[in-house]
């Protein structure tokens, strides 16, 4: 026992040094924090639960008792939604016109400030548009004059093509990775975008011809008419695209306006025109007159789609304004410019318009989130997030197109929807 009395009188002194320490630590300020839960100098900055949820003491794992479990940081970020809108606005034109609407998803996750997402859209009904094509690009030419022999008397004269195109099926895919990091009070964000577009279309045209003409193949209309129906025509379906991004934007301003700009830029683009051999065709000319022979082939003269890989600026402000506790009202404003990315009609291609740079459009619209549950979870794995919050969305939007729109999208267009969000 008289061996013990040094050890034990040591452990005391030991005790209160340990007492004096971390509470002068406390009295000067050093108090924890997130980043230092534990005060500087203080001996429980070298305790901590391992992988297994036991605690290191002195470089010994030891099994807590009487401990209550700390919450596990979420080790992944969940976003997704589903919904549906009255058109598929992209970039001020609307790839859906005429149709009942169009039902979306996005689904993204989120690590290390790593952003991995799926966005789809499926297009309910026909959409139609008096153009060559429906375009990722911005679609197609509206209407094209021809010189054609046939005038009576000898000689030629132009004669005008007016088409019309229905979309019977439009769906695509989007996949996406960014990261995102802060430079002072500037957040960026870096990306890349592919988009899969699968498109079953056809293009329906008539020809209007002046006064005195005469068409030689296929067929002269009965009764001298003026106007004649043509064969449908193949027109542009599959497109692919893959285009880079940067955004800047920043909340420092003020905790209810996020001003960013975001510039995207084309890298590579693809598309199905309708082809024959190697070669753009329209519809065969058949004709059921003798001596005029069947032609199989029909070149077309121009591209339907913009080839262009061009770039696209984006400057938007962000608004949130919380109404209630479970109500919030989000604004926000967008204008553009496009540098060959969007398509105008007119210009030397009659059949695709030309790539457009200046102007593009100005967007206005607004979002109603509004919580409807939360939803318990378990944290008792580090792949899960512990709860949800489930919200339904309804929104709408405006757009006033700049430039010239392309077919099938009005000047001032008006389109909303609503939608289910889910957030981990």
């Amino acid at each position: 026992m008289q061996s013990l009395k040094p050890i034990v009188r040591n452990l005391f002194w030991l005790g209160v040094a340990f007492f004096c320490a971390t509470h002068m630590s406390y009295a000067q300020g050093v108090g924890p924090t997130v980043e230092h839960p534990f005060p500087a100098g203080s001996a429980l900055i070298n305790i901590g639960p391992d992988a297994d949820g036991n605690l290191t003491l002195g470089g010994e794992y030891k099994q807590p008792k009487n401990v209550v479990e700390q919450e596990q940081p979420v080790f992944w970020t969940w976003y997704t939604n589903v919904g549906y809108e009255s058109e598929y606005n992209f970039r001020g034109t609307n790839l859906t016109p005429g149709a009942v609407g169009a039902g979306f998803f996005d689904a993204e996750v989120t690590k290390w400030n790593f952003t991995l997402g799926l966005f789809g859209i499926h297009q309910f009904g026909h959409a139609r548009a008096d153009s060559w094509s429906i375009g990722e690009g911005g679609g197609g030419g509206t209407t094209t004059n021809l010189a054609q022999a046939g005038v009576v008397g000898g000689g030629s004269q132009l004669y005008t093509r007016f088409p019309t195109t229905v979309q019977n099926r439009f769906d695509e895919l989007d996949a996406f990775l960014s990261y995102k990091f802060s430079l002072g009070p500037i957040d960026i964000t870096i990306g890349d975008i592919a988009f899969f577009i699968s498109r079953r279309a056809t293009t329906y045209e008539k020809d209007l011809a002046p006064e005195g003409f005469v068409w030689v193949v296929p067929f002269t209309p009965p009764n001298g008419s003026r106007i004649r129906t043509l064969s449908p025509d193949p027109t542009l379906e599959e497109e692919v695209f893959d285009r880079l991004y940067i955004r800047l934007s920043t909340t420092k301003i003020s905790k209810y306006i996020t001003p960013q700009i975001t510039y995207y830029q084309t890298v590579y683009s693809w598309g199905a025109e309708p082809t024959h051999d190697g070669t753009l065709f329209y519809a065969p000319v058949r004709s059921p007159f003798f001596p005029f022979p069947v032609r199989p082939r029909n070149p077309r003269p121009f591209n339907q789609r913009n080839e262009a890989l061009g770039g696209y600026l984006e400057g938007r402000l962000n608004g949130h304004v919380p109404l209630t506790k479970w109500m919030d009202f989000n604004p926000y404003g967008v204008i553009s410019v496009s540098f060959r990315d969007r398509t105008e009609p007119g210009g030397a291609n009659p059949y695709g318009g030309h790539p457009l740079t200046g102007w593009n459009h100005v967007e206005t619209g607004a979002s109603l989130p509004i919580h409807l549950a939360h939803l318990g979870g378990s944290s008792s794995t580090k792949w899960a997030p512990p709860d949800a919050d489930l919200y339904f969305t309804p929104f709408g939007a405006y757009a006033y197109h700049i430039s010239n729109p392309p077919a099938g999208t009005d000047r001032d267009e008006w389109w909303g929807g609503a939608r289910f969000e889910v957030t981990f």
